[in-house]
């Protein structure tokens, strides 16, 4: 879910179903990684960001760094470098190699 006070890009409203899908899983994870105790159950969470990244280490290695793009460019859309921050940080931790 988008943060508050943040609104999508254009580009997002006109893209196509690929982007607005790497839009949807990348903001489902941002949430889950930044919400409170209040706001998500921690367990859940934490369910929910290993599935999401099992997910995205399926994909090929070029649509992996499609994904990182993608992040890498809505990071650039926002007006807190801490939020960006966040975004890519969360990106490389979700595409780091399984260990």
């Amino acid at each position: 879910m988008p943060r508050r006070g943040w609104a999508p890009p254009a580009a997002i409203a006109s893209a196509g179903v690929n982007e607005q899908l790497m839009h949807a899983v990348l903001y489902a994870a941002l949430f889950f990684e930044t919400s409170s105790d209040t706001e998500c159950d921690a367990d859940l969470a934490v369910k929910q960001l290993e599935q999401i990244a099992w997910s995205l280490r399926q994909l090929s290695p070029e649509d992996q760094e499609l994904f990182r793009d993608f992040a890498r460019r809505m990071a650039a859309t926002h007006r807190s470098a801490d939020e960006a921050n966040q975004i890519q940080r969360l990106v490389e931790a979700l595409l780091r190699p399984d260990e």
